[in-house]
This record gives structure tokens, sequence and C-alpha cells, in this order.
């Protein structure tokens, strides 16, 4: 049997296939950040209600962490075998009914940390790595950008969901703050995913576009064993730079609010900055998912990763200023959705998409530890010193590494495709 030469399609032929499944998977990501995202605004509520300490609200964070280690490269596995759908839509109704049961809680820290561990477990089927593995399988050409339009899924939840969860909790308490998100945004995630998003192979979109296709539909795409990746210096240096702008990026996420009502905003001040961070993430997401399409080298990411540095320091000497502060929660959100694109895309690349699920999977491990240490250590820098300049002070030097460690990554290798025939070796 023969094989004729597949057909590269075009960013323009495959962006016409593929754009609903792109927009349901932007509409997923979205669900999996509400938590973190709202958290600071549920903060003062539950202290009122129930005199819990940010440290111990912020310990749901860090059950989400230590749950979240062992168990992530688990639902990558699931996805690199069952594909993205089959693994996304049971995740989205469970996750969405659980967090909404937070409505249900009483004054009980045992109660409110056993929900956040079972919303754990149900939203390991909803993590960004389910949707980047349908979306990096389905673009070449353009894989940057569609990446890129996915995760900006995170950034308009980040932006708005914190505005609904105010406008709930202010019109009609927490309680209906966490069920409106849970039932609300979830069932209509789940509508979305449900018609729009499916798994797609290359040769369903050779196929569709009428072009020639391997005659071996057999073929699967090359790239390295879970083994090789975790021996790499260069997945291992991609992760430590993902980890590191978690770190601090979990921390500033969820308690951006509390942090610049300290430096003198009033609370609907510092919900309208916390909105541009969302803003900014968008940006930053879109303009290095269409840069990166075109232009290899260590300048972009470099300087992706050491951007908070400057805003941790603008931070540091604002004392109240709201153009200091501004230009900050700019500088952040642009670092913020623009490193978690660059730190796809370049597991992608320097990985393959063999099994890219498990892969990214334990890299999102890294990212889970991350957001519960980060919120949990910010809010004991809070509880201990009053303020969070010293959050501050520590994030110039993390920042300052994590972009060094992506300096001199070197060409991206080229993975030739897997015969199905063939053990995968993983």
């Amino acid at each position: 049997m023969t094989a004729e030469v597949p057909q590269r399609l075009t960013a323009a032929q495959e962006w016409r296939i593929n754009w609903l499944m792109v927009l349901s998977g932007l509409v997923g990501v979205t669900l999996g950040t509400i938590p973190s995202a709202t958290l600071g605004l549920f903060m003062a509520p539950l202290e009122a209600e129930f005199g819990w300490s940010r440290t111990e609200i912020s310990a749901g964070l860090t059950v989400f962490a230590i749950v979240s280690l062992p168990l992530t490269p688990f639902a990558g596995v699931l996805v690199d075998r069952y594909g993205s759908r089959r693994v996304a839509l049971p995740g989205i109704a469970i996750s969405a009914l659980i967090f909404a049961s937070f409505a249900l809680m009483p004054d009980s820290l045992f109660i409110y940390l056993g929900i956040w561990t079972l919303y754990t477990l149900a939203s390991l089927l909803t993590r960004i790595l389910v949707w980047n593995t349908a979306i990096s399988s389905a673009f070449e050409a353009s894989r940057g950008l569609a990446i890129a339009v996915v995760l900006c899924g995170s950034a308009i939840s980040m932006s708005l969901s914190p505005l609904v969860a105010r406008w709930l909790i202010d019109g009609y308490g927490w309680r209906m703050g966490y069920a409106g998100l849970g039932l609300g945004w979830g069932g209509m995630v789940l509508l979305l995913v449900l018609l729009f998003f499916k798994d797609r192979r290359p040769s369903t979109l050779a196929s569709e576009t009428g072009g020639a296709r391997c005659a071996t539909p057999a073929a699967k795409a090359g790239g390295l064993t879970v083994k090789e990746a975790v021996r790499s210096v260069t997945i291992n240096r991609i992760a430590l730079a993902i980890f590191l702008q978690s770190l601090m990026g979990a921390s500033i996420m969820v308690h951006l609010v509390p942090l610049l009502v300290g430096s003198g905003l009033t609370r609907l001040e510092a919900v309208g900055l916390a909105a541009l961070l969302g803003a900014a993430s968008v940006c930053g997401k879109l303009v290095t998912g269409a840069i990166v399409d075109r232009v290899q080298g260590s300048i972009l990411p470099v300087t992706v990763f050491t951007l908070p540095a400057l805003a941790y320091a603008f931070m540091l000497q604002a004392h109240g200023s709201m153009i200091l502060l501004a230009a900050s929660v700019l500088m952040l959100g642009y670092a913020s959705g623009a490193g978690l694109q660059m730190g796809t895309y370049l597991t992608t690349r320097y990985a393959g998409l063999r099994n890219f699920g498990t892969i990214f999977g334990l890299i999102s491990s890294l990212m889970a530890v991350a957001a519960g240490i980060g919120p949990l250590a910010a809010g004991i820098v809070f509880d201990l010193t009053g303020d969070y300049r010293l959050l501050m002070m520590i994030g110039i030097p993390a920042a300052i590494v994590a972009g060094l460690s992506l300096f001199g990554l070197g060409p991206y290798p080229r993975f030739d495709a897997i015969d199905n025939g063939k053990p995968d070796g993983a």
C-alpha cells in the first residue's frame, strides 16, 4: 500500500474548519479559573460570617494543589487515550455542581476544605491540558494563535467573573454568589462544549478541505516519550519558568483586590483595576500567539517571563498612585497571559504531540502546586506583616530566574510520525 504525501493546511483553512471548536474551548477554559479569580471577593464575607482568617480561606487552594500534584498527569493520560471531549463533558458537569455546593456550606472549616477536595478531583477533567491537546492536534500553521485564543478563556474569566461574583454577593449574598457561578456559568459552558467541541485528527482536517492525506491513518503524531520528557533539560527549564510565574501569578490574582485596597484604593477602584488584569492577559495571549507562530528565539520568552519583575518594582513604589498601580496590573496581566501561552506552545514544539497530554499534565501538576502554595504564602505574609510588600520583593528575583531559564533553548526539533502498530514507549 502506498501513501500519499499529506497536504499541510494553511492557517486560514485551519481556522475555517475549527473556529467553533476554538470558541467552545475558550468558554471551557473559563470554568476552571473562576474559583481562584473570585476567592478574593469571597474572603470578606467568609471572614465576617465564620470568623476565618485569610490564611484559612486561602487554604482551599492549598488543598487544590496537594490533590492535583499526583493526579493531574493521570488526567493527561485519559486525554491521550480517550480524547478531550470524552474527558471534558463529565468534568464540566460534576465540577460545576460541586462549586455550587459551597452555597450550602455550614460554619465548618473541615467541610469547606472537603468541598475543595471534591472540586479538585472533578476539575482534573477540565484543566487547560484537556483543551490544549485537542487544539494543538487540530492546528499546525496557526497553533500559537489558536492556543492563545483558547487560553483567553482564563483571562476573560479573570476579568468578568469577579464582576459577576461582586454583583451576586452584593445583591444576593455570598451563598447565591457560589450557586450562581456554579450553576449559571457552568451550565452555559456545558452546553457550548457539548455542541461544538470535537476531537479532530489531521486526516479528518485534510479530508474536510479536499486535500491529500496519508493512506495509512494508523500514524500518530510524533514527539518525546514521557521518560524522555522528564529527563529533558529543555522541558525542565520550560517547567521551571512556568512554575515560578504560576507561583507569583496565583498569589497576586487571589490577593489582588485586598492588595490594592491596602495600597490606598477604594474597594470599587480595586475591583476595577482587577478587571484590567484580565483584559491585559487577553492582549498578552493574542499578541504573543500571533508573534510566536512567525518568530523563534529567546527574546520573546525571556521578555514575557521577566516582565513581572518590573511590575512588582512599580507596586513597591506606588504609595497609592493610581497610575503606577494601573501600570503594574497591566504588566502583570499581559505577562500572565503571554506566559501561559508561551509555556504551552513551547511544550508542544519541544516535546511534540505524541504524549502532550501526559507531559503537560506533569507540568500542570507544578502549576497546581504553585496555585496552592502561592495564595497561602501571600496570606501568611499579610497575616505576619500586615501588607504585601515582602511578597513583591520576592517576586522580582523569581521573575528574573524564570526568564533566564528560557534563554538559548535552541531550534524546534522535528518529530517523525509514529506507527500505531508500534509500542509507544511512554
